[in-house]
């Protein structure tokens, strides 16, 4: 076992190039987290269709993404997806980089997600239960700390993330030892993240109850 003082100065040499890894867990999130959200809403407006083929389109499309296993549909879009898009009519090409076919896979789960939710936050309003929005808002924002914990899983496919850059440094340190240090640093930084976005939703969802009890 490395003294501490060593394994200090090795994580605080190796810092940038993990936070970097960390920035692009966050970026793939976001834009997960977008796309999701805006197929998730067209999902929900067939569901609320009074055309029934729509409603059980919307019905079937939110079972099939709440139950594709994300990790799975990452390797299914780097074999069948290319590189890059050519645009119609032009020459120009659209690239496909892995970490946004990562991306495409968490929307999956971030699109049924949004789905369910925002269905029955719709029908609680249609109900004058208004305060299942501020519940709506605070899910999603949970629900996006689950989505950065999962955008580990984009390591597997090349994606210079936070797991894959500790993999990394482990090779470059080549001690076995290593290991246990880097991966707890790496686990640190994800537990420090999501710990302070649940108490930022905590915290908001406690002054908007302040607010409401005031008015």
């Amino acid at each position: 076992m490395p003294a501490i003082d060593h394994v200090v100065t090795e994580l605080s040499a190796w810092t940038p190039f993990l936070a970097a890894g960390f920035l692009w867990n966050i970026v793939i999130s976001l834009v997960a987290f977008a796309l999701g959200t805006a197929l998730g809403y067209m999902m929900v407006r067939l569901r609320l269709s009074r055309v029934g083929v729509a409603r059980r389109a919307g019905g079937t499309a939110t079972e099939l993404m709440r139950n594709v296993p994300t990790y799975v549909f990452q390797f299914y879009l780097v074999f069948m997806l290319p590189d890059a898009l050519p645009l119609p009519c032009t020459a120009a090409r659209v690239p496909l980089p892995p970490w946004l076919k990562a991306a495409l896979a968490l929307a999956l789960a971030v699109a049924a997600f949004v789905s369910d939710s925002l269905l029955r936050t719709l029908r609680a309003w249609r109900q004058g239960r208004r305060e299942d929005v501020r519940l709506f808002v605070s899910s999603c924002a949970n629900y996006f700390v689950i989505i950065v914990m999962a955008s580990s899983t984009a390591s597997v496919i090349g994606v210079p993330e936070l797991v894959s850059r500790c993999n990394t440094v482990i090779n470059v340190i080549g001690t076995s030892s290593a290991m246990l240090w880097v991966y707890l640093y790496a686990m640190a930084w994800f537990f420090l993240f999501c710990s302070a976005m649940s108490m930022l939703v905590r915290g908001a969802s406690r002054r908007l109850d302040r607010r409401r009890g005031d008015d």
